[in-house]
């Protein structure tokens, strides 16, 4: 096979799902509207979950184990794993977003289209192994989001939004191209692996290890991480629900596909324990003490989602093989019950234009099964028994101490059970709360990914071991190539 024909084998998931991008666009331009035509139009929509699933079974199919560009690209375990993690998040927003987008946006077409190009950067990424293409896959993560969030233009807080993510993404651009214009200069390579060697062969001057710190800042921007966490309360709070759902799973994940590869490359070369694990002591404290005083239901999980980078970043403090495999059980975790969590809140608000926690206030009786897999998703991210959160707490929690950082573990589990406060808080608003309001419907639709993350949050929590072998072979693999 040419090495063109190679190229296209082994990328079919992403150049699939860039096509399913451009054809939607095409295809809302060329097929005529008719009379009495939902404005979501459905079959947009449609298209669009069918090129992911596409895209999924090519995933499957692709090559394994094979490097593209000079080495600059890697399909392999853990590029496998994120795409059908990146896949499965793009098809639950598409699926939450049919019954929405056309109230906050007229471009329905372009906002499938940005979601999967979002999707196929974030697909990128975890592929990249040369930091400079590295650079360039991230923007092709941001600039979607950014546009996502402009779409809501006759909103204002949505506009803000979009103008505070794009700052954001402004200042971590500069601070990672910055990193790695200084290890490039140091080491004369972008490539993760020959970097890792630097660092192992002490040839790593300081100039290349002031280039990393200042890569981690542009990283902890990504993950929405201490000290660079304060752009998420107001961009989550002044998005669309459905983008703000997006942007809180698959740009933290993206972040982390990144850091899972470069330290399984460098895990026997660079002692990182103390600061990665001050900055997950931080993100978890500051993260559980903010959403304490939250009453925006939005603004609560985006300080939850600060407390979970924490926890993520204790498995990447352990930096071990145990730990890493860990890290990607959480995220997977993470994004099941994250999604399931913005499942209902986007069901909600679209249904009553609310989104105070006192609004959900007795919803047990007004929508049994919104309130139920609310706070199954709560009770996930706050690490209850018998959910996958727990389990990946648990996994998480016993890397860092099977690394000998008690202390962090200590710290991870305090945290822990401070966080039942504010997700207990939601789940008494739902269930034990007297005040009376109106009943609350929902689409087939939202109830389905209701059901199905339900179920995904109780059925894995039982039964870990597959999703944590994928994990564990994702990992081993990639330090053994």
């Amino acid at each position: 096979m040419n090495g063109t024909g190679h190229i296209v084998e082994v990328l079919a998931p992403q150049l699939i799902v860039v096509l399913t991008g451009a054809l939607v666009l095409v295809a809302d331009l060329v097929l005529p509207r008719r009379e009495g035509e939902y404005p979501g139009r459905t079959w947009l929509a449609a298209a669009s979950v069918t090129g992911l699933i596409a895209a999924g079974v090519a995933a499957f199919m692709a090559p394994a184990n094979t490097s593209l560009l000079g080495g600059t690209l890697a399909v392999d375990g853990l590029s496998r794993f994120f795409d059908l993690v990146f896949i499965g998040i793009g098809i639950a927003v598409i699926g939450l977003s049919v019954d929405s987008v056309h109230r906050f946006t007229p471009w329905v077409a372009e906002y499938y289209a940005l979601v999967l190009w979002c999707t196929a950067g974030n697909m990128m990424v975890a592929l990249a192994t040369g930091l400079f293409s590295l650079a360039v896959f991230l923007q092709l993560t941001s600039l979607p989001l950014i546009a996502l969030l402009g779409l809501a233009k006759n909103d204002p807080r949505a506009r803000e939004a979009a103008l505070k993510y794009l700052l954001v993404v402004l200042v971590s651009t500069s601070l990672l191209l910055w990193g790695l214009s200084l290890v490039f200069g140091a080491t004369g390579t972008d490539d993760m692996r020959g970097i890792a060697m630097a660092a192992a062969g002490g040839t790593l001057p300081a100039l290349g290890a002031a280039g990393l710190v200042f890569m981690l800042a542009g990283f902890a921007f990504k993950v929405t991480s201490v000290p660079f966490q304060f752009w998420a309360p107001d961009v989550y709070e002044g998005a669309p629900p459905a983008v703000t759902a997006f942007l809180s799973v698959g740009s933290k994940l993206a972040g982390f596909a990144l850091v899972v590869r470069f330290l399984a490359l460098s895990i026997d070369a660079l002692d990182i324990s103390l600061a990665v694990g001050a900055l997950a002591v931080a993100s978890m404290t500051l993260g559980n003490l903010g959403a304490l005083k939250q009453h925006n239901i939005r603004r609560l999980l985006a300080y939850s989602g600060i407390a979970q980078a924490g926890y993520i970043l204790v498995g990447v403090a352990a930096s071990s093989v145990t730990g890493l495999s860990a890290v990607l059980f959480y995220l997977a975790a993470y994004a099941i019950a994250n999604a399931l969590a913005f499942t209902v809140v986007v069901s909600f608000v679209d249904a009553t234009g609310l989104d105070e926690v006192g609004d959900l206030s007795g919803l047990a009786r007004r929508n049994p099964l919104a309130a139920f897999a609310l706070a199954g998703a709560l009770m996930s991210l706050a690490g209850l028994p018998l959910t996958v959160g727990f389990m990946a707490k648990f996994y998480v929690f016993m890397s860092a101490a099977e690394s000998g950082l008690y202390w962090l573990t200590l710290a991870a589990v305090i945290n822990a059970v401070l966080a039942f406060a504010y997700y207990l808080r939601i789940v008494w608003t739902l269930y034990v709360s007297d005040e009376e309001h109106a009943h609350v419907s929902m689409t087939r639709r939202h109830a389905l990914v209701m059901v199905v993350g339900a179920l995904g949050v109780v059925v894995i929590g039982l039964f870990p071991a597959p999703l944590l072998d994928a994990a564990h072979r994702a990992v081993t693999a990639l330090i053994a190539g």
